[in-house]
């Protein structure tokens, strides 16, 4: 009996020294993801509006009928009137692409006990228009013909990169005023920079349990191109670049 109490007594002693040597290496764990050092962490945003340069208009081509011939003959017909309008606008050929082209036979949903089924042929239209100043007179001409449907505009920058650059240079710099601005009401300074990525630093806030109830999210810089609503208007690209940093505490 006194040995099984003994032996009782050993295993519950070795299970609190396991949970106790657990929670050490659990907590050690915690505090290695934490800087060693005080710091701060800061985002910065940066928002700009740019008139794009060169634009893109998509749209279908489809073509129905119950006699295939005729109905390859209308949509060559369309593709020799685009190529005409792309050359009489200056457009280079190596900008306009014909792509996703189809045919299928479809019962006549008009007549449905003709056994005559209808010939649909079908294709995209991707022209790339370099010079923005021939817009409205290129889309005059487009929606002028037959057959075309989907019409799409987009619309983009030939110095992005730069853009973005600049952006992201901005951004870095609302971060380290709002960082200094913080620092300040305490009487302390900003010291080196210890990371910096653009977009928001994953994992971190939650980490160390800085976010607030109502933290704002910043997605990463906006790559998207202007979609144009009315087709004859050319709107600004709406770029914006997010940047997080993290400074030591001086």
């Amino acid at each position: 009996m006194l040995t099984r109490s003994f032996q009782d007594f050993a295993t519950a002693i070795k299970k609190i020294l396991f949970l106790v040597i657990a929670l050490c290496f659990h907590n050690s764990g915690i505090a290695s993801q934490l800087p060693d050092y005080p710091f701060i962490h800061s985002t910065g945003i940066a928002y700009i509006q740019v008139n794009p340069d060169f634009g893109e208009i998509n749209f279908d081509v489809n073509v129905s009928d119950v006699d295939s011939e005729k109905a390859l003959s209308i949509a060559m017909a369309r593709v020799s009137e685009i190529k005409s309008i792309v050359a009489l606008q200056g457009i280079q050929e190596e900008d306009m692409i014909i792509r996703d082209a189809r045919k299928e036979m479809k019962k006549d949903v008009a007549n449905p006990n003709t056994a005559e089924p209808i010939y649909q042929l079908s294709y995209r239209v991707v022209l790339k228009i370099r010079d923005l100043k021939n817009w409205q007179a290129i889309m005059f001409s487009l929606l002028k013909l037959s057959n075309i449907d989907k019409v799409e505009t987009s619309f983009d920058s030939t110095l992005r990169d730069q853009i973005e650059l600049d952006l992201s240079i901005e951004a870095a710099k609302d971060a380290q005023r709002k960082a200094s601005g913080l620092l300040s009401a305490y009487g302390k300074r900003l010291g080196a920079v210890t990371a910096i990525t653009e977009g928001k630093l994953k994992n971190l806030s939650t980490a160390i349990g800085l976010v607030s109830e109502k933290s704002t999210s910043y997605s990463e810089v906006e790559r998207r191109k202007a979609i144009g609503e009315d087709l004859f208007s050319i709107p600004p690209l709406k770029l914006r670049s997010a940047v997080d940093v993290i400074f030591r505490i001086k």
